[in-house]
């Protein structure tokens, strides 16, 4: 989830760690399918402090049974967990304090991988920071640190089964991407990329992900012009995207579920990249912003805001055929086959874009068109389970 106004810096570290007044990094999610209760879990919980001055949604009725809360525009640091058997309890977990959200990840119902900046503060540099990748057990409330890096985490994706982590991070102006494999320590998978200065800009992206059974990494830099795809059991480069030009950046990007598959854009439109055809164009001339697939890949949300009046539309991809919502709505994010959430969006005149998150998060019905408030003003829904 993001904001549609304040676009993300990745190429200035103080826009990258103070944000728009928001901490969400621009990461394309996707969703599988849910159960339609919320099961209980075989283990409690560990006794994490009850956090104060916030609600938990109404986790079963969206099909999860846990969801961490981040601080959106809020003047706080905690992360909380909401639990669907414990709504009125929300849970502060203090490890998670300083966890870059989209590293965030629940490996089991009971295990959240995350990536944490160490030392360092508001107006460090990138070179003030050590990244850590660790893990929190939500039964024994104990942290296990897995590795650790030189420099400012930029972007972080779990394998499925949690067993490889990838990351980049920022160190004396140059972008690293690191490869954790099981047990061994981490390793760098591409060659490093120095940053040169600019602003940023609405097509800005910083991500890393795998693919569904975890053969593949994708990674997009937009700092430095790149997006480009690693076999994940030798490191290798698969598929480099053309930088610059007159297509511009390549970017929001996202896997399918169901096959080697990613999609991504630039000026011209939506390609797909297929680990046995290659790169195709998709597409043409649509120029997507935060795509969300359902678990099937039948339908593709994205936002759209080149009128300056963003909205949300859905797409089947085998037909083409698209719904479009109400408009002031952004960042779309399946947590189920008809279930969105959505950013509300109103004009800003004095953001860094032409509009800015009013910190509600909707809950929209693709089936009906039906619209509710999720109630968590301010909070930002993070990683969930059951997980992408």
């Amino acid at each position: 989830m993001r904001n549609g106004g304040c676009r993300l810096g990745l190429a200035l570290l103080a826009v990258i760690l103070g944000g728009c007044g928001q901490t969400a990094p621009t990461t394309s999610t996707t969703a599988s399918a849910r159960p339609s209760n919320a099961a209980p879990s075989p283990t409690p919980l560990f006794a994490f402090p009850v956090a104060s001055g916030v609600t938990c949604p109404d986790l079963a009725s969206l099909g999860l049974e846990r969801a961490l809360l981040d601080p959106g525009t809020l003047d706080r640091k905690d992360v909380i967990l909401c639990d669907a058997r414990d709504a009125a309890h929300p849970r502060t977990l203090q490890p998670l304090e300083g966890s870059w959200p989209g590293s965030q990840r629940f490996l089991r119902r009971d295990l959240i991988g995350y990536l944490a900046l160490k030392g360092g503060g508001p107006s460090s540099t990138s070179d003030q920071f050590t990244s850590v990748v660790a893990t929190l057990n939500l039964t024994t409330g104990q942290t296990e640190v897995l590795a650790s890096t030189a420099g400012a985490t930029l972007a972080a994706g779990w394998s499925g089964d949690g067993s490889n982590v990838a990351y980049f991070t920022d160190f004396g102006g140059v972008h690293h991407y690191w490869l954790k494999r099981g047990g061994a320590a981490p390793s760098e998978f591409s060659t490093r990329a120095q940053v040169f200065g600019r602003g940023g800009i609405p097509d800005d992206e910083s991500l890393v992900s795998f693919s569904h059974d975890g053969q593949y990494i994708l990674v997009v830099d937009t700092a430095v012009n790149r997006l480009q795809a690693f076999r994940t059991s030798d490191a290798s480069m698969v598929y480099a995207a053309p930088s610059g030009g007159a297509g511009g950046f390549r970017t929001m990007a996202l896997w399918s579920h169901t096959a080697e598959r990613f999609y991504f854009r630039n000026n011209s439109g939506v390609y797909q990249w297929d680990a046995s055809s290659g790169i195709s164009s998709f597409i043409p001339g649509l120029k997507w912003s935060m795509p969300s697939l359902t678990a099937d890949d039948r339908l593709v949300a994205y936002a759209l805001g080149t009128d300056a009046t963003p909205h949300v539309e859905t797409r089947v991809l085998s037909s083409g055929v698209i719904t479009a919502f109400a408009p002031w709505r952004d960042s779309p994010v399946f947590v189920a086959a008809t279930t969105l959430l959505v950013h509300e969006e109103a004009p800003c005149d004095a953001c860094m874009g032409r509009y800015n998150w009013t910190g509600k998060t909707l809950v929209v019905h693709t089936d009906t068109r039906a619209e509710s408030d999720l109630g968590i003003l301010g909070w930002q829904v993070g990683a969930f389970w059951p997980s992408d």
